[in-house]
């Protein structure tokens, strides 16, 4: 086994060149051996072969998405998933006091820091790390084009939503375990406090709890994104600092269906969209993933 890690990239992703990734790792050269990927799927079994080869941290870089391609291969292993966050928004970067883009701290939690368990969240077997989205969020996210993010940057996601918050959007209902159903147009559930960037939208989350938190809002799409706006100003969204219009709730799992056609998102990433009355398995995994974090963080909140 090697004594560099072991670090899963995308030679042909642009973000590499627009963090100043590559430019870091020439002097990182002999921290790192370099993999590379041409595809999720790729990334994903190189990730699960290095594990079960017995390396303590496999290391990617990129966004949300690509942390999650890289985690799909480490769940349930020994190994650690080491984070180089390059991507737009890095917001599981964030939530571990990684932050984004700050290569010598990522450096400093795979070398000298700590690793936590966290846990996994499926929707209808697809895993995520920090949220998923159903409803107008996620329209947002399918209409933005790699042209506009790369010119935007995050300010895509605010023109988009614009746009969105004139539609209409289909009823939603989400049915609890113990056979409660609550109602909305718009559902963003939360395994960490982050939504999006350094923005809080989930106030009690926290990765290794054992429970998701879900924000469901039954309301007009321009309102929505207000009342969305107005939990981020607050550091998140409770019971008692959102509208009588917006649920709340924690819990283990639950069903998503809706009267119409219902678009959803996982970390930021447009997944597909729902059929009416199709229904949106959400779960947690019975196994955790093991990440790398600053020694400064303590407990993951």
């Amino acid at each position: 086994m090697n004594d560099r890690i072991p670090l899963l990239v995308n030679p042909n992703a642009g973000s590499l060149f627009r963090s100043g990734l590559n430019a870091w790792l020439e002097l990182h050269e002999q921290v790192f051996r370099i993999i590379h990927t041409d595809s999720a799927r790729d990334l994903t079994q190189k990730a699960r072969s290095l594990a079960e080869s017995g390396e303590p941290i496999v290391a990617a870089a990129g966004g949300d998405g690509t942390l999650m391609c890289a985690a799909q291969g480490l769940i349930g292993t020994d190994s650690a998933l080491g984070i180089l966050p390059c991507g737009t928004m890095n917001v599981f970067a964030r939530e571990l006091g990684i932050g984004s883009r700050r290569f010598d701290c990522a450096l400093q939690a795979m070398q000298n820091g700590g690793k936590q368990a966290v846990d996994i969240y499926t929707v209808n077997g697809k895993p995520f790390l920090q949220m998923a989205g159903f409803g107008m969020d996620a329209s947002v996210v399918k209409m933005i084009t790699p042209k506009l993010k790369r010119w935007l940057g995050a300010a895509a996601h605010i023109v988009t939503a614009l746009r969105v918050a004139m539609e209409k959007h289909p009823v939603i209902t989400v049915t609890l375990p113990n056979g409660e159903e609550i109602v909305g147009t718009q559902v963003i559930l939360g395994n960490g406090k982050r939504y999006g960037g350094e923005a809080h939208l989930h106030a009690e989350a926290c990765l290794n709890d054992g429970l998701l938190d879900a924000v469901i809002m039954h309301q007009e799409c321009p309102v929505i994104l207000f009342e969305v706006l107005t939990c981020m100003l607050q550091k998140g969204a409770t019971q008692r600092n959102t509208s009588v219009f917006t649920n709340v709730r924690r819990f283990e799992s639950c069903v998503i269906t809706a009267e119409g056609k219902l678009d959803y998102q996982l970390d930021g990433d447009y997944v597909g969209t729902l059929e009416p009355g199709e229904p949106a398995v959400v779960a947690r995994l019975p196994e955790q993933l093991n990440v790398c974090v600053p020694l400064t963080l303590g407990p993951v909140e």
